[in-house]
């Protein structure tokens, strides 16, 4: 099943900002490269980067920053979370895509870190089912690693969106998004870990 959450900043005559989260549908030859296991577990880390998406923290955060920026844009945008990994970036094996912007079909993609498959078919396959409490030190570190990722990429994007008409070179906006990113995620460090208990807590119980 897939779940949506619509986002709006401004007031009901004239919208500032409006976009649409969901999780992705994976196509049948994606979804058949994963084993059982891996499916259930990556739909469960979709689930999860949906919640800290829609809570309201996240959301309060945001509109500050549409705020701070006047970031005024027409066009909705549409927000795909990812379930698998994406590939590695062509000609740079070590790196992989967090996320994108497709400036014409407006649209921001979130992926998922890529995790061992060993890993996650044995010992991580109950990171989003058991209780906080019953996690080890490093399965809580991965859980505030996924976060992070999920606010920067998802504040890295939607600054790409603010200057999409400026027409600046890609390496200029580039900089400019870095820079004005790192400034506001480091605003989040200290209210992520709250948040990660509550959406944590939601996402396990309901396997509970």
């Amino acid at each position: 099943m897939v779940q949506e959450l619509r986002l709006a900043y401004g007031n009901r005559t004239s919208w500032t900002f409006q976009m649409s989260a969901r999780i992705a549908n994976p196509p049948p030859s994606l979804l058949a490269k994963y084993s059982r296991k891996e499916r259930e577990f990556f739909f469960e880390y979709a689930n999860f980067v949906l919640k800290i998406i829609e809570n309201e923290t996240v959301v309060d955060e945001l509109r500050s920053i549409f705020e701070k920026e006047s970031i005024r844009i027409e066009k909705p945008v549409d927000l795909r979370i990812m379930v698998f990994p994406a590939r590695t970036l062509r000609g740079r094996p070590n790196r992989m895509l967090h996320g994108s912007y497709n400036h014409s079909s407006s649209q921001i993609s979130l992926y998922p870190l890529n995790l061992p498959r060993i890993w996650v078919r044995t010992e991580g396959f109950d990171l989003f089912r058991v209780s906080l409490e019953s996690l080890s030190d490093k399965e809580r570190r991965l859980l505030l690693e996924i976060s992070q990722s999920v606010v920067s990429t998802l504040v890295h994007e939607i600054l790409h969106v603010k200057f999409e008409s400026r027409g600046l070179l890609l390496y200029v906006e580039e900089a400019i998004v870095r820079k004005l990113e790192s400034q506001y995620v480091g605003e989040w460090e200290r209210d992520l870990q709250l948040l990660i208990e509550a959406v944590h807590r939601g996402t396990a119980s309901k396997r509970l």
